[in-house]
């Protein structure tokens, strides 16, 4: 069986995990993108699209059509599931516009990777590199199986396309609050090959004590908040911040390897929860702070997380900072909940459950 995954770009490094998971079940897998990584992850395949956010003059374009119509950059659509259509005549005609500006390049890497020979296609963030959808659409002619993965903003922020939804016999998320956005979605852990990870060598006792936090978007997690949190501690304890962002992927691990506790989010604003991030600090063995709302918790069950919230976020970074066997226990705890959970054959069981539970094998 031949799978591919398709993406606008390599966002978490996730596919090459994917492709190995399909590989030791004796299946050809490979993942192309329409544009390369911004944040240094592998590329396999890639469309090199004309016309994609990694263009900064498109980022400005968006800013400014968003602003002509009184939008708001990620604006919170309504509906279950939210469906995406152009906002004006302008957007629509600059999407035509792209799409005919990169059909002869689509078309020719299609035929010459022989991309329309696989049995399942994986549409990351519900997307074809066409935005109306005529290559998905003709896959399904083919019978080929469409699954559509949704992460987060594409199902909020910009709705599900109908060409690709229509397609989809299985949609799959690893946002939570997705969930109960599109009735059927099914739940996937984001798989992590805990041996590829940086070794964390620190001792627990180690000062001072190294306090880290990624973030793309500020905002999101609330990372000023955290970051003057953190930096008021330093007055009473001997502590070190870490902000990571705006770096390579490999320099941002070495760097999270290096500290004592990691802080993911204290909003909900970006996804509830937790991402790919959290799952690499507790395969590092982190203990790992961030907001676990009362339905997280509760889907998740049993989980080795310290919940946050900015009115908790001191005293609990106070009672971690003064008691290291706490934060060892937390380690331990934290790396095999990861494999048992996270873990490529773990992942890949419950992947290939629903491709069984819809017919694809």
């Amino acid at each position: 069986m031949k799978i591919l995954y398709v993406a606008p770009e390599n966002v978490t490094g996730g596919f090459a995990l994917f492709a190995k998971g399909h590989r030791r079940r004796g299946n050809e897998c490979r993942w192309i993108t329409f544009f390369p990584s911004r944040f240094d992850f592998g590329e396999d395949l890639c469309f090199n699209l004309w016309g994609m956010p990694s263009h900064s003059w498109v980022r400005r374009l968006r800013q400014l059509l968003n602003r002509t119509q009184s939008k708001p950059d990620l604006p919170e659509l309504a509906g279950n599931p939210p469906i995406w259509k152009p906002a004006s005549a302008m957007e629509d005609i600059l999407y035509r516009l792209r799409d005919l500006a990169n059909s002869r390049r689509i078309r020719r890497t299609v035929d010459e990777h022989s991309l329309n020979d696989f049995d399942i296609y994986h549409f990351e963030q519900g997307i074809d590199p066409f935005r109306d959808g005529r290559w998905v659409r003709d896959l399904a002619q083919r019978g080929k199986g469409i699954v559509a993965f949704y992460h987060g903003t594409d199902l909020r922020n910009r709705g599900i396309i109908p060409a690709v939804q229509s397609a989809a016999v299985l949609n799959l998320t690893s946002e939570i609050d997705l969930l109960e956005r599109l009735p059927g979605m099914k739940y996937l852990n984001l798989p992590i090959d805990t041996e590829s990870l940086p070794h964390r060598k620190r001792p627990v006792e180690a000062k001072p004590v190294r306090i880290c936090h990624a973030a793309r978007n500020r905002r999101m997690k609330g990372s000023d908040f955290i970051e003057s949190t953190v930096l008021n501690l330093k007055n009473r304890y001997d502590i070190e911040w870490v902000m990571i962002e705006n770096m390579p992927h490999p320099l941002a691990l070495r760097m999270k390897a290096d500290c004592d506790i990691y802080i993911d989010q204290v909003t909900d604003l970006g996804g509830w929860g937790y991402g790919a991030s959290s799952v690499e600090s507790l395969a590092m063995g982190l203990p790992t702070l961030t907001r676990i709302n009362p339905q997280v918790s509760d889907f998740l069950g049993e989980h080795p997380f310290v919940s946050v919230t900015p009115d908790s976020l001191q005293s609990t970074l106070v009672s971690l900072i003064e008691n290291p066997r706490q934060r060892r226990e937390l380690s331990v705890h934290g790396k095999k909940w990861v494999e048992e959970r996270h873990g490529i054959d773990a992942v890949m069981e419950t992947l290939y459950g629903y491709y069984r539970e819809v017919g694809l094998v």
